[in-house]
């Protein structure tokens, strides 16, 4: 899930609509409103501004209005925000305590105090948005004191300091006259963040601003007097009003990369989406070959992913066999590498010489999957798979995966434990469509989840390897997500680490 950090799997989209922008040069000047108002840029609405129905694409809508209990800072560590400390109960990684900062006021005045608390994480566990999965194993919620309270839960959770920062949003704490009045979280914020949402001066899915809020109890760590959103869907419009002064910073993708650098404009990156190609028939269910291990993995030695990421992203991707990042905890060395003769001979002790046909779905917006796809297919056919593409619809793309063997590949890297219960445990929501389970597979999972901080990391790394060993997936880059942003604003982000909060983006100098 850093991954903004967004999701928990965060979605990916890159923009694809050409467009001729305005002239570039390589001045960048200043805001004309001054370094008062942080005007930003992004090519996503929310999809809600309830912090409980929401997801990771919503995090720089909810943010500025919600603090989390615990802050994510830029250089991975945990800072304390509305909770002043936490901790794990006893061993295994099955209770938690939660000591809140004392004297902290909602944006509508209530005390943000442990009853308060416990009603908002009740509130997302029940709700419908991306937390709720993880929250589920909490059993039972207890009040122990005015600022502490403890989490029970059914089974070992490793990472519940990790759930309540703003990556994850199960931290966002809402107020309880926001969760008395349910309906008003789509159009007020109901936080104890920094900001308040101006609805007067907000239109859904077009602009969001945001002005102070007059009870935060950190008013040194209030970098600006007014945050808006504007909601830019093509790229190169909104580069082209980064260029001419309309905003401070956008969200964007690989594609205006070089034109944003050309404008003299600053660039940060985090390594984010893992791309390629699921292989979700494990069984052989509708493909039959893949049902062999050394199918699945005579794909993977197959592909050239040097020469598609250089090819597709230039100098801002990464090749990966794996859906791990470096500087993750799981990360591993690269165990498949390019030889499309060892690929040939595997397809022919397997029973394959000839090859077979895979088909494969994708989304038909944006156009990278399309663009991925594609290039695989072209080193496929190399050892005489075809890859038979199927174009839809991007929200039946995702609910047709029980209907073709793979599918495209798209998903945030976040820690194993998060990952493994979207992607491959038995159980996974979402991205495991055919249910497949490995025992290994499991029983690391379980021992990873008891861990302590110092046995996790190699567990983690066990994990990684052992769904790399299974070649469910063929994986092939890791592609950055983007900031562009003028010389008036610092982000202060940190190389390899997923982006800081849009509330401790500050003015430059």
């Amino acid at each position: 899930m850093s991954a903004t950090a967004v999701l928990t799997r965060r979605e990916f989209t890159i923009a694809s609509l050409m467009l001729a922008t305005a002239a570039c040069g390589t001045s960048t000047p200043r805001s004309p409103q001054g370094s008062s108002v942080l005007r930003m840029g992004t090519y996503w609405p929310p999809v809600s501004l309830n912090p409980a129905k929401a997801g990771g694409e919503s995090s720089y809508y909810l943010s500025p209005a919600y603090e989390p209990l615990i802050y994510r800072a830029p250089d991975g560590t945990y800072q304390p925000r509305l909770a002043n400390s936490w901790r794990y109960l006893g061993t295994g990684n099955k209770a938690f305590e939660i000591t809140l900062r004392q004297g902290v006021t909602f944006s509508d005045g209530s005390p943000v105090n442990a009853d308060a608390v416990k009603a908002s994480i009740e509130y997302f566990r029940k709700a419908a948005g991306q937390a709720a999965a993880f929250l589920a194993p909490v059993t039972e919620i207890t009040v122990v004191g005015p600022s502490t309270l403890q989490l029970r839960l059914s089974e070992p959770h490793p990472r519940m300091p990790t759930l309540f920062t703003q990556d994850f949003l199960a931290g966002n704490v809402i107020s309880p006259a926001g969760i008395a009045s349910p309906e008003l979280l789509a159009t007020q914020s109901f936080g104890a963040g920094p900001y308040v949402l101006v609805p007067t001066e907000t239109v859904a899915n077009d602009h969001y601003t945001y002005t102070p809020n007059p009870s935060y109890w950190n008013g040194k760590g209030r970098h600006y007097e007014k945050i808006t959103i504007k909601v830019l869907p093509n790229e190169n419009t909104a580069l082209a009003a980064l260029k001419t002064g309309q905003v401070d910073v956008i969200a964007g993708s690989y594609a205006i990369a070089d034109g944003a650098k050309s404008a003299g404009m600053r660039i940060t990156t985090s390594p984010n989406i893992v791309m390629g190609v699921q292989l979700n028939d494990r069984e052989g269910t509708l493909s039959p070959p893949l049902k062999d291990i050394r199918v699945r993995q005579a794909l993977n030695f197959a592909v050239d992913r040097v020469k598609i990421t250089k090819a597709l992203l230039g100098e801002y991707g990464i090749p990966v066999d794996q859906p791990s990042a470096p500087g993750e905890d799981g990360y591993r060395q690269p165990f498949y590498y390019h030889d499309p003769g060892r690929a040939a001979a595997m397809l022919a002790d397997a029973g394959y010489p000839n090859g077979f046909e895979l088909p494969v779905v994708i989304p038909s917006t944006p156009a990278f999957p399309a663009e991925m796809a594609q290039a695989i297919a072209a080193e496929l056919e190399r050892v005489k798979v075809r890859l038979k593409i199927t174009t839809r619809e991007p929200a039946s793309a995702a609910t047709e995966l029980t209907k073709f063997p793979a599918s495209s590949m798209g998903w945030g890297v976040l820690p194993a434990y998060f990952m493994g219960r979207g992607l491959w445990l038995r159980d996974a929501i979402g991205m495991n469509p055919f249910h497949s389970s490995d025992p290994m597979l499991e029983d690391l999972d379980r021992q990873a989840a008891a861990a302590d901080e110092t046995a996790r990391p190699n567990l983690d790394k066990q994990i990684i390897g052992r769904v790399v060993e299974l070649a469910w997936f063929l994986p092939v880059c890791l592609s950055p997500v983007f900031l562009f942003y003028r010389d008036t604003v610092a982000i202060d982000a940190v190389a390899g680490k997923p982006f800081p909060s849009v509330v401790s983006w500050h003015p430059a100098g």
